[in-house]
């Protein structure tokens, strides 16, 4: 193989792979719907925490640090430490096999899975989706989401697919804005970027929904089951695209 063949595999198949008959932005799609049910069990039943995004962590952690009442510090510590050890996983996955998107990819997706599984396994043994969890139960569901998510956006940010990190919609809802509303012109990603909303909504709502009427572990067991079938659906579609694209 020349080497500019070996270089269109690395970096020019990204514009391949995340065309939309490549699965990926329907898994993508789906991951961020698993966000915001993941966002409201951390928010709900783990000390108002974000483990999909740390920005929140930190906030806590500054007040902690400063003494407001109903703050912990240990539980941001550990989440924001958590998630840099599962996006220092993400890294070396992306080292490893990032010349081999698909592997790479579907193995972040079976690894985020294992980990969700372990946690709603968690929850089940120990009798955390109780009404008072204890301190030892919070941290290790906390851990164990963390390094998901963490592991999560690390992958998600090398793929860098427009308007679907997954986690964030900030710059998103900044962009309907500027784009449809400020702008007065519509723009060809639009529908994506309404889907990112919708789905992270969506998500919270049911997480949110379960959590207050049936404790932690329910909204844990849809979070792996959704990881799960996320993780075995992308080799599913990404197949079914390729034969399809095969006998163009």
């Amino acid at each position: 193989m020349s080497t500019s063949a070996a270089g269109a595999d690395t970096d020019a198949s990204p514009s391949r792979e995340l065309s939309p008959d490549s699965g990926l932005p329907t898994v993508l799609m789906g991951l961020t719907v698993l966000s915001g049910i993941i966002d409201a069990v951390s928010y709900l039943g783990l000390g108002r925490l974000f483990l999909g995004k740390m920005t929140g962590n930190v906030v806590v952690l500054g007040l902690s640090t400063a003494q407001v009442p109903g703050f912990s510090v240990t539980v941001p510590v550990a989440a924001l430490t958590a998630f840099l050890l599962g996006a220092v996983l993400g890294g070396r996955l992306r080292t490893a096999l990032g010349h081999a998107r698909f592997r790479w990819v579907s193995s972040a997706l079976t690894i985020e899975a294992v980990l969700l599984v372990a946690a709603a396994g968690t929850a089940a043994v120990t009798g955390a989706d109780g009404p008072e969890p204890t301190d030892l139960e919070i941290l290790v569901l906390v851990v164990l989401m963390a390094l998901a998510m963490g592991l999560r956006n690390a992958t998600v940010r090398k793929l860098a697919v427009p308007d679907l990190t997954t986690t964030l919609i900030t710059l998103t809802l900044a962009d309907i804005a500027a784009d449809c509303f400020l702008a007065g012109r519509r723009n060809s990603r639009l529908n994506r970027r309404f889907g990112a909303v919708v789905s992270i909504f969506g998500g919270a709502l049911l997480g949110g929904y379960l959590v207050l009427r049936y404790g932690l572990l329910p909204p844990l067991v849809v979070a792996a089951a959704l990881a799960t079938a996320l993780a075995v659906g992308y080799p599913l579609l990404w197949l079914w695209f390729a034969r399809r694209r095969g006998r163009r």
